[in-house]
């Protein structure tokens, strides 16, 4: 028996339907693939040019840089000691080393924990200006005016141990002359306590390693994180630390729009305590995001107006470089953002549509090239064993850092510093 025209159409409709439906959401995973492989791709091209394993500084011949190390402190008393131990420690001659810490607003006994240790203190009251920039400008107004700056000024934090040949590593680099900006390794100290510390041990080994050395063999600029920075002192004369969160990318992109570049310097490495827990560096976490996020903001236009503008090729590959890193959204979002790209196109893919397959197929690729990226920045910084399975815990991790990162994109919130609280302190 034949059907009639209106049973095959009815017939047909439901798989009309679901073959649309599925069409549908195919193009919306197509769309996420296409936008979210771009950044995957830098980062790529980062990691295939910027893996080196870290290995210790050679001493080719006598140390000749003097060196003032500005550390800034609110209410450190319990683990500042052990920062100045690993300071006091450093293979640098004593005479060519200078420490200063400024103990802000402290209302613990920061101060005299310094003084036991024998490092000079300079004591600031301020609530009106509270802060590590606001901190850091009065410590080195302070110092200029008693002609006590060297060579290089350090920037070191609190919680921070500092390896034995950070400053000779920094002396290779600024006696050459060519140098007026320099970011250390930024690490984690006691990787394996957490979990999350292990977790961001290998975050950091990607970013502040891998991707500051593929940035400068690209020609671009180094980042500057806030620890570990190393300035030629004229630098700063003009460009006071502002009281943002993130005043270390602000200060770095205002050194490139002015031609100057920040030099990466892997074997000067610096260890910084981090938070054992997420729920520990939320806060902080959410802060740095909406400030990246400001700035980015506040300094494409200009970086893109600049780039414009017939700059050279090299200050051109800088800019472009500066632009990729600003729009960069955090590996976890990236692998998020592809896996739910597949996940949209696997319907359509399962119909026989080519367009979805091929999302899938790029998404796939793309999830498998940030695993790599990580994994190729534990290897590069000689990870441990236990470092690796850290990111079997990524899962969980990365869905928490992806639900932060877009509640950070919602207006609202604050870009002010705010001290985050150590894992031996109490809540």
């Amino acid at each position: 028996m034949q059907r009639s025209s209106r049973d095959i159409d009815a017939f047909l409709r439901p798989m009309n339907s679901t073959r649309a439906a599925a069409a549908a959401i195919g193009l919306g995973g197509a769309a996420i693939s296409t936008v979210a492989a771009i950044p995957v791709g830098y980062v790529t091209v980062l990691g295939a040019i910027g893996t080196r394993r870290v290995r210790a500084a050679r001493r080719d011949r006598r140390p000749s840089t003097s060196f003032t190390l500005l550390m800034p402190a609110h209410d450190e008393a319990d683990g500042i000691g052990r920062s100045l131990r690993s300071i006091a420690a450093a293979d640098y001659p004593a005479e060519l080393l200078a420490v200063h810490v400024v103990a802000d607003n402290c209302t613990d006994a920061t101060a005299d924990v310094v003084r036991r240790n024998g490092f000079e203190v300079h004591e600031r009251a301020d609530t009106t200006a509270p802060g590590k920039g606001p901190a850091l400008n009065w410590l080195l107004d302070r110092l200029e005016t008693s002609d006590r700056v060297g060579d290089v000024v350090v920037v070191v934090d609190a919680d921070t141990d500092v390896d034995p040949d950070f400053f000779v590593a920094m002396d290779e680099v600024f006696r050459t002359g060519k140098v007026a900006v320099a970011q250390g390794f930024y690490s984690v100290r006691d990787p394996d306590a957490s979990p999350a510390t292990s977790f961001r041990y290998a975050a950091l080994a990607c970013r502040h390693h891998v991707r500051s050395l593929g940035r400068r063999r690209l020609g671009g600029s180094c980042g500057l994180y806030g620890n570990g920075m190393a300035f030629k002192p004229d630098v700063l004369h003009d460009r006071p630390w502002s009281n943002h969160l993130v005043e270390d990318a602000e200060l770095q992109i205002e050194l490139l729009l002015d031609g100057v570049m920040v030099e990466y310097v892997a074997d000067a490495i610096v260890r910084a305590e981090m938070p054992t827990a997420l729920d520990q560096s939320e806060s902080q976490q959410r802060r740095w995001e909406r400030g990246r996020i400001e700035i980015a903001r506040r300094f494409l236009p200009r970086i893109s107006s600049a780039w414009r503008d017939g700059a050279g090729p090299s200050t051109r590959r800088a800019l472009a470089d500066a632009m990729f890193d600003l729009t960069l959204p955090p590996l976890s979002v990236l692998f998020t953002a592809h896996m739910t790209a597949a996940a949209l196109a696997l319907p359509g893919a399962a119909l026989g549509r080519t367009g979805d397959r091929r999302t899938v197929l790029v998404s796939g690729a793309c999830v498998a090239l940030v695993a790599a990226h990580a994994i190729g920045g534990l290897a590069a910084v000689g990870a441990d064993r236990s470092h690796y399975r850290s990111l079997l815990d990524a899962p969980r991790i990365v869905a928490w850092k992806t639900a932060l990162w877009l509640r950070s994109l919602l207006p609202g919130g604050t870009t002010d510093w705010v001290r985050t609280r150590r894992a031996t302190e109490s809540p």
